[in-house]
Parts: structure tokens; sequence; C-alpha cells
């Protein structure tokens, strides 16, 4: 009785151990993920590689001009001194293109389209950043209940190695229970040992994430006991439409594309252009200058079938573009139907575990450690139960961390770690 009462009592301070271990910890919350994400995106080089090609974009957009550049001609007449004297020997003249209105239209939407697929990849590029700053962050936090749930067994065990101990001073008892929890509780040591290497190696992977040292050190984190639940399927395909940058870059190219079209139409127009010439002799009067005004245009017929192709080409680039959207939207929408589907199946999940798979297993467990102190079980029946004790609290982690998981997917997919935050 002495004995059952102790490994009762070493259950209950085993449970709140772990449960105080759990309380010290940090939770994984979806703020807390969020402000990950800022910091990542503040420092990390991918970010700043779009911003730059942002800016670009934006710098290309002032480099649209509606006037070009004026012409200037100087030159000299060498003849006779009296054809020198009738038609002048020093000519200078200045040429003007007539500005092409339709053509500066059509690029400078072309430039302002450009820049804002940018600024929308821009968005992209961070998003993508804070969806694996997530999934690094769960990562470490699931590696942190590992830890825990792996040291509360191991801990279990050296107190049943202790209980096997007093056991086997008894004649009639075998020594074989003692050699079997001492090599089983070698294997669980190795294998705390080689989760805590693993935590190791998740730490580092989000410190350069987040542009921190690597081996920068981490509070223990854990999951969320709950994780809030998701819009509905309607709800998020209308974030996703609204809000995802992916699709927002490309409804930008697409508007790019359309208005390359455009300018290939405009510059198969004649351009204008305005020229004046004036011939004086250098050793003449200003009676022997003379001025001439000259309008010019160019006779783009010659070359009809290189702007045709040039407006062919633009309009199948659009499109291209057009498909290039209609695509990613159906990649996204089987995603979304994906990772919605994979919440509510983790959740039905970890609902089991909490309410019927964990409680059964623990009482399992209990009984089988009574029996086995009163003989009427075999150390092999209380090392089973164990193991799917543990194997329940690691599946239920797994459970809820994957569903954490398909959460902060669903939050990239609506463009959720590229949105400023809200109040």
């Amino acid at each position: 009785m002495k004995t059952t009462s102790s490994l009762s009592a070493l259950a209950l301070s085993l449970a709140a151990a772990l449960a105080a271990q759990a309380a010290d910890s940090t939770p994984a919350t979806p703020a807390l993920i969020q402000r990950l994400a800022k910091e990542a995106a503040a420092t990390h080089p991918s970010v700043q590689a779009a911003a730059a090609r942002t800016q670009a974009a934006t710098s290309a957009i002032g480099s649209i001009r509606l006037w070009e550049d004026p012409q200037l001609g100087l030159g000299t007449l060498f003849a006779s001194n009296m054809n020198r004297q009738g038609q002048g020997d020093i000519a200078v003249g200045v040429d003007q293109m007539l500005p092409r209105r339709g053509l500066y239209r059509a690029e400078k939407s072309r430039a302002t389209a450009e820049q804002l697929a940018q600024a929308a990849m821009q968005k992209q590029i961070a998003n993508e950043l804070g969806l694996m700053v997530a999934q690094a962050t769960l990562e470490l936090a699931l590696s942190d209940e590992v830890i825990r749930l792996q040291a509360e067994n191991v801990a279990w065990l050296e107190t049943i190695v202790k209980t096997a101990e007093e056991r086997a001073k008894n004649p009639d008892a075998s020594a074989t229970e003692t050699l079997r929890l001492e090599s089983e509780l070698a294997v669980k040591q190795q294998v705390l040992a080689s989760a805590r290497r693993q935590r190791g190696q998740f730490a580092t992977t989000l410190n350069l994430l987040l542009g921190r040292a690597a081996d920068a050190p981490w509070p223990s984190l854990s999951l969320p006991a709950q994780a809030q639940d998701h819009a509905s399927a309607t709800a998020l395909k209308v974030r996703l439409e609204r809000d995802n940058p992916a699709l927002a870059s490309l409804r930008h190219q697409i508007e790019a594309a359309q208005a390359e079209t455009m300018a290939a139409r405009e510059k198969r127009k004649p351009a204008f252009s305005m020229g004046l010439q004036v011939n004086t002799y250098s050793q003449g009067t200003l009676q022997d200058t003379m001025a001439m005004l000259n309008f010019k245009m160019t006779l783009p017929w010659f070359n009809r079938k290189a702007y045709e192709a040039d407006i062919a080409r633009a309009d199948q680039l659009h499109e291209a573009a057009q498909g290039d959207l209609a695509a990613q939207q159906r990649t996204l929408y089987t995603q979304l139907s994906v990772f919605i589907t994979e919440a509510r199946n983790n959740q039905q999940l970890v609902n089991a575990y909490v309410t019927e798979v964990v409680p059964k297993s623990e009482k399992t467990v209990e009984s089988l450690q009574n029996a086995w102190v009163s003989s009427k079980a075999t150390l092999l029946d209380v090392l089973d139960a164990r193991r799917a004790l543990l194997e329940a609290h690691m599946e239920h982690q797994r459970a809820l961390a994957t569903w954490q998981v398909a959460l902060q997917n669903l939050t990239a997919l609506t463009g959720g770690f590229a949105q400023p935050s809200r109040p």
C-alpha cells in the first residue's frame, strides 16, 4: 500500500511539475508570431532587395518624359566666295520632336503598373518570410513541448527504477525487472538528449530568419492550449482575393501588359517634329542672314510589319499575364481548401485527445502501476501503457501544432503577414 501511494504521489507531482514548466514558458501566440514576422521583415536581405527593386520601379516612373531632348546643329559651307556669300557659310539649326501624348500616357501607365506590381511582390516576399517565421516558431514550441514530456517520462522511469530496486530485495522477486527498467531509462535519456540537440537546431533556424546571432538564446516556448478558430471558407476566399499580394502583383502585371499594348499601337503612328535653321555669311551683315522653318514626320508604313509584330507580342504577353493570374487563383483556392480541411481535422483531433484519449490513457497507466505493485500485472504491461500515454501526449501536441500551422498558412494566404497592424 505504501508503494502504491508513493506511485500515485509521483504521478501527481510529475503532473504538477509539467504544468509548472508549461506555465513558466512563453506561449507561441499569433501576436508573438506577428511580432517576430515584423522583426524578420525589417532585417531580412530578401525584403531589403525587394524594397530596392520597388524604389527602382518608382524612379522609373519619373524617367518617362513627354518632350524629347531638342537637337542643336552647327555647320559650315566649303565653296567659292560667291556661293558662300549667296547661301551663307555658317548654319545653325534646332530640331524638336513634338510630344506624343498617347505614347507618353501608355508608358506612364505601364511604369506605374510595374511599380505597383513590384510593391505587391515586396509584400509577397515579406508574407512568405512571415510564414517561415511562424512555422519555425511553432516548430520550436513543439520541440519544447516534446522535451517537457520526455523529461517527465525520464523522471517517472527513474522513480520506477527505484521502486523496482526495492521490490528486488524480496527473495521471491525477479531481478530482471530492474534491468529492463534501467535499459528503458537509458534509451529514454538518449531520446531526451537528442530532443534537446534538435531544439538547438530549431532555435538556430529561427535566429537566422530573424537576423539574430545563430546562438542567441531562446526562452522555453509552449503551444497555446487552444487555437482561435478560422473564418468561414467564403470569408477567407474574399480576403484571399482582396489581400493576397501574389494576386495583386499579377493584376498589376496585367495592367502593365495592357499599357504595353497601348504603347505598341501608339508607336505605329507617325511622329512629328519641327525645326529652325539659320544661315548667315561670316563676313556679311544682318541682311545676309536667312532663316528657314521646317516640319518633319516619320513614315511608319515602311516598317508596318515590324510594328504589327510588336503589337502582336504585346497582346500575347497580355494574354499570358491573364493566364498566370487565373492559374495562380486556382492554385491558391486549392491551398485554401487544403488548409481549411487540415485545420478542422486537427481541431477535432485535439479535442479527442483532450477529452478522450489522454484521460483514459492516464487512468490505464495508474491502474496498471498499482496492479504491478500488487503483482497483478507485469512490468511489460506498465511500460506498454506508459509508452502509449507518452505517445498520446506527443500526438496531442503534434495535432495542436499542425492546427496552428494550418491557421498560419491561412493567414499567409490572405496576406496577413504583409498587412499593417490593426488596432
